[in-house]
């Protein structure tokens, strides 16, 4: 019993200093993003969210962090669905799958279309999704292999998807 008094004792000293590892937000001022596009130009990385929203930083990270910092509100890139990365930013595709603001779930493509649209595109990628995702993509960094990631290719005003050679049964 004295645990449990402690133990209650503790979180409420926790709270009221606010030293609990929670935050607590506006649902109101939550930005959910959808799809990420990033761009590797010039040395710098573009990261488009859509809607106009875009940032510039030295580093994936750091255009992420300039990226919370213009938008009014508080984006929020857990919700993000898929991220993009356009070619030939092939050096994107490391810090992509290094960083910890997207969830491992969320697919990861390439594509050789230099402005996508992030909206119009995402919403084809939600019917046409692949299976490839940022932790496949981990995975095969970790294991020293290039991601083979999935491209996304324009055709007829419109997209598709390249998984790839087909493995067989041969």
């Amino acid at each position: 019993m004295k645990k449990l008094f402690f133990i209650l004792m503790a979180g409420a000293a926790f709270w009221a200093l606010g030293m609990l590892p929670f935050r607590a937000s506006d649902a109101a001022k939550l930005l959910p993003v959808k799809t990420v596009i990033v761009t590797r130009s010039g040395g710098e990385y573009v990261v488009d969210v859509g809607a106009g929203v875009r940032a510039v930083g030295r580093s994936l990270s750091e255009a992420l962090e300039r990226l919370k910092e213009e938008i009014t509100g508080e984006i929020f890139l857990p919700t993000a669905e898929q991220v993009i990365i356009t070619e030939p930013a092939d050096d994107a595709v490391d810090a992509v799958a290094e960083e910890t603001a997207f969830r491992p779930a969320a697919g990861i493509y390439r594509t050789p279309v230099s402005a996508p649209d992030a909206e119009r595109l995402g919403a084809y990628l939600d019917s046409h999704a692949s299976n490839y995702t940022i932790l496949d993509a981990r995975a095969a960094l970790a294991e020293g292999r290039r991601p083979e990631l999935p491209r996304i290719v324009a055709a007829d005003g419109g997209w598709w998807v390249d998984e790839g050679p087909v493995p067989t049964d041969d």
